[in-house]
């Protein structure tokens, strides 16, 4: 009986990883309200409703003293991979992943500085399915990966003066991944039910300068995130059948991220958002660890190629990301009183390196152009935003198979369509 994985095989699972969302500014969507998402993600200086927990806690709440929100986001990514030296040339299947977001605020007493806000909401989602991949062995085989991460916000605000708001939240996330790599063939892998959570807190100012001019900046702490109480499911062929080993990763985490923020209103009607933010990627997403355990009797512990001739139970994803720079730029216009539409735009530099770049790592998009509308009813209101994430084409000439298992001239195409809706009431 073969004993061991093929090292092809491996490299393809640490290609998997990267693919760890498609929500475009890395593994961040770039908005986590309709409103902002409508203005291109800039929000940390403008004053928020009930959606503003998520973001700038000293903004939230300003826009009604009490209420809750419900929305959803539907992310639909478009992929493909090509390599002309392969005659490789193959779409994604398509696929949509609904992002749900619920939130309250409520300030505590009528003239209370105090407001606090809860909110759960989808940080991001992931899906990639290529059908019909070629494999090492001259056949072809599914490759499939589902990724999800929510996060639960409590956080609160304290205005200290006129001009002056700060904010605090505590911040829970729960992940939950399940990739398929080549199952039907042998040496392929099936892993289900990753999951944990991890913890971060989040400080927020928001100062106005004078009636037209308000500044806001916000930082956000990095959460560990380790994915535990896995099962990896290896297929050994007709010499062993499917093995079933418990599964963790290792090193995983969301990143810190500093975001500053300016909000321009020239007149009543018009408001401009200017937003800088910086993600701490290159820590968050540097070495990533498969490690797997508990394999039934007579059955390897450890099925892994180590590259120096030998086996381990454990597999290093080098994902090696860098910081990202985010700039996003947002606009409002109140038509009347009920009516309102909004238009963004948001450039992130895609944080992966041509060197890192997997057919597994679809989350490359850059550049996002953004519209949204509002309807007013009072205590009732409606908003509607679109985010079209252009499509970008990115080429690995790395040699290095442990890198780059799939070879040189690898190129990867992401494109992205993501529709938001949310309705609030006030009371």
């Amino acid at each position: 009986m073969k004993k061991h994985m093929s090292l092809a095989v491996v490299l393809m699972i640490c290609a998997l990883f990267a693919s760890s969302a498609l929500a475009t500014n890395g593994m961040n969507m770039i908005g986590y309200s309709v409103r902002s998402s409508g203005m291109g993600g800039a929000d940390a200086a403008t004053d928020g409703s009930f959606a503003g927990v998520s973001g700038n806690p000293a903004t939230m709440g300003k826009l009604a003293d009490r209420g809750m929100a419900i929305g959803i986001s539907a992310l639909m990514p478009k992929l493909n991979v090509s390599n002309e030296a392969m005659g490789l040339d193959l779409d994604g299947e398509d696929q949509l992943f609904p992002l749900p977001y619920l939130a309250y605020t409520q300030r505590l007493g009528a003239d209370s500085p105090w407001i606090i806000g809860f909110e759960g909401y989808a940080q991001g989602g992931m899906g990639v399915e290529f059908l019909n991949f070629p494999t090492s062995a001259t056949t072809s085989d599914k490759i499939s990966s589902n990724v999800m991460f929510m996060r639960f916000t409590g956080a609160a605000s304290y205005q200290v003066n006129e001009a002056l708001t700060l904010g605090l939240s505590a911040i829970g996330g729960f992940a939950k991944m399940e990739f398929d790599m080549f199952p039907n063939g042998q040496g392929g892998m099936s892993v289900t039910d990753l999951t944990n959570t991890g913890f971060a807190g989040r400080f927020g100012v928001q100062y106005q300068i004078c009636e037209r001019m308000t500044l806001g900046a916000v930082y956000t702490s990095e959460a560990a995130l380790d994915l535990k109480d896995g099962n990896a499911a290896i297929n050994f062929g007709t010499q062993g059948g499917i093995v079933d080993y418990k599964a963790e990763m290792l090193d995983f985490a969301w990143p810190q991220e500093a975001e500053f923020g300016i909000a321009l209103q020239p007149n009543s009607k018009w408001l401009v958002a200017v937003d800088v933010k910086w993600i701490g990627w290159e820590s968050a997403m540097d070495v990533v660890t498969l490690e797997v355990s508990d394999p039934p009797e007579n059955m390897p512990a450890t099925p892994f190629p180590d590259g120096q001739g030998g086996y381990t139970n454990s597999m290093p994803f080098q994902m090696k990301w860098e910081n990202q720079m985010v700039y996003a730029l947002g606009l409002e216009y109140s038509i009347d009183e009920m009516n309102t539409v909004r238009a963004g735009f948001n450039y992130g530099k895609n944080p992966v390196p041509d060197a890192n770049l997997s057919p597994l790592f679809p989350a490359i998009v850059e550049k996002h152009a953004t519209v949204g509308y509002g309807l007013n009813l009072g205590n009732l209101s409606f908003d509607l935003a679109y985010e079209m994430g252009f499509e970008n084409t990115q080429t690995n000439d790395n040699a290095d198979q442990m890198v780059n298992p799939f070879g040189p001239g690898i190129t990867v195409s992401h494109s992205q369509n993501t529709i938001h809706f949310e309705t609030a009431y006030s009371f």
